[in-house]
């Protein structure tokens, strides 16, 4: 029964949806904020986040007339309990994650494809050209970062000799962090070029370009389906970096250069 009540405590609660929504959010927020005065304005309070979302959870939700409802409605639901899986699967507050699985470091690639996907989806279903173009975008630039992303963590495998993340967290406790082998540094580099195409932050954003197709596959999306999506982009964002901080700094495990 403890069992079960702790995988129910920490997939909603704690490192789960919870806490992962409310640090994304924040997380976010401040880097909302530092781009801000790297632009030379002030730029939004850094609980802009909670704002935005609150007000989208508000606003009444519409499909499309055009759209598949069923994909339409379901891949954000989806895609939000890929990126919590994954933040279960992360060191948090010790090199023992909440949810422990072999090889965790396949599970993981394949979890953070899956928001992906669930947008291209939900592109396709919408019934909206600009969606289908965005979707289309995406799926091109998918294959353009996913293979790199692939190689930097079989780079990392190769080093410290295991597909689990707790093993590799360990290895650089005991050893040093990857982040000091020179050997690593172009795959560090790579890492943080594909997680640019993974967010899709400039100049990866030509999947969303406002300019051209409004929003891109996100473009129909409104009211509490769009808080979702933007709860899982600032869940991922919070992800993708405890990933690189797990894989190349130790993670929450403490080491003494």
């Amino acid at each position: 029964m403890m069992e079960v009540l702790d995988f129910f405590f920490n997939s909603l609660v704690f490192p789960g949806l919870l806490f992962a929504s409310l640090i994304g959010l924040l997380y976010v927020g401040i880097d909302r904020k530092v781009t801000g005065h790297m632009q030379h304005r002030i730029g939004p309070p850094i609980w802009q986040e909670y704002l935005d979302v609150g007000k989208l959870m508000s606003k009444e939700d519409i499909t499309p007339h055009a759209a598949q409802s069923l994909v339409f409605n379901v891949v954000p639901l989806i895609a939000l309990g890929a990126v919590v899986t994954v933040m279960l699967l992360l060191p948090v507050y010790s090199a023992q994650p909440a949810l422990t699985m072999v090889a965790d470091l396949i599970v993981i690639i394949y979890l953070l494809n899956i928001p992906a996907i669930c947008l291209m989806l939900g592109g396709y279903s919408s019934g909206s050209p600009f969606g289908s173009v965005g979707a289309a975008r995406h799926v091109v630039q998918l294959f353009s970062y996913e293979l790199v992303f692939i190689l930097v963590i079989i780079a990392v495998v190769t080093r410290v000799g295991s597909l689990n993340l707790t093993t590799v967290v360990g290895y650089q406790a005991q050893h040093s962090w990857l982040i000091l082998d020179w050997r690593l540094i172009p795959a560090l580099i790579a890492m943080f070029t594909s997680i640019q195409g993974k967010l899709m932050r400039v100049p990866f954003d030509i999947p969303e370009a406002e300019s051209e197709i409004v929003h891109g596959a996100m473009t129909e999306y409104s009211g509490p389906k769009l808080a979702i999506w933007r709860v899982v982009y600032d869940i991922e964002t919070l992800v993708v970096a405890g990933f690189i901080a797990a894989l190349f700094l130790g993670g929450p495990v403490a080491y003494t250069i």
